[in-house]
């Protein structure tokens, strides 16, 4: 696998976590390999507070399907504690995103990036062994994923979403924090419930309307 990693570390502020990192991602390949293989790729570390998870202080996002960025806060109180495993999970994460784009593609539509995003969590579940959801898979009740379903379904189709309200909220449209990653873990999981032999690294390729029609 020619996977390269770049650490931007020129404020020093993450030279406590360069050799984390590279176990981290060399962790990462091994258990993912034998899932899809994972060629010719960058993933770039950077000290970047505003674009991390503030709960944690780490965010990553996949720019194209060459490239991986995970922004790190060290400053961030929970950061040293977690960093390792949460480095993996989100290298996995992205990983699939990677493997997704290269095939069916990121997506376009509200519904696809839905999708999208639900299978990259789950595969990170399934690779990580981790029990519960992730915090933005979980941040809406029953009721609200009942409710919000009606509303996304209106937009399932749209290709000028907007991708910034759904998934990460909007006081003013009155959309709830990370509502379109927990409408995708919701669609995903109903449709692991109904195809138990299925995972999540096997569907990296499914189309989002052929999940959604079986």
């Amino acid at each position: 696998m020619n996977i390269n990693l770049h650490i931007l570390n020129a404020n020093g502020r993450l030279t406590p976590y360069i050799e984390l990192s590279k176990k981290a991602l060399k962790e990462t390949i091994k258990r993912i390999e034998k899932s899809f293989p994972i060629h010719n790729l960058d993933v770039a570390i950077f000290d970047s507070p505003e674009t991390a998870i503030p709960e944690f202080g780490m965010g990553g996002y996949t720019i194209n399907p060459n490239y991986i960025t995970i922004s790190v806060d060290p400053k961030n109180p929970n950061i040293s504690r977690v960093y390792y495993e949460e480095l993996i999970d989100t290298l996995v994460h992205e990983f699939h995103h990677v493997a997704r784009w290269r095939t069916v593609g990121y997506g376009s539509t509200l519904l696809e990036a839905m999708i999208t995003e639900g299978l990259a969590d789950y595969f990170a579940n399934e690779v990580t062994g981790r029990k519960e959801p992730h915090l933005w898979d979980n941040a809406l009740d029953k009721k609200q994923i009942e409710y919000f379903l009606k509303i996304a379904e209106k937009d399932f189709n749209n290709k000028n979403y907007n991708h910034t309200t759904w998934f990460f909220g909007s006081k003013d449209k009155k959309i709830p924090r990370w509502t379109a990653y927990s409408l995708g873990y919701f669609l995903v999981g109903e449709y692991l419930k109904k195809h138990p032999d299925e995972k999540a690294s096997n569907l990296y390729a499914l189309k989002a309307e052929e999940l959604m029609a079986i």
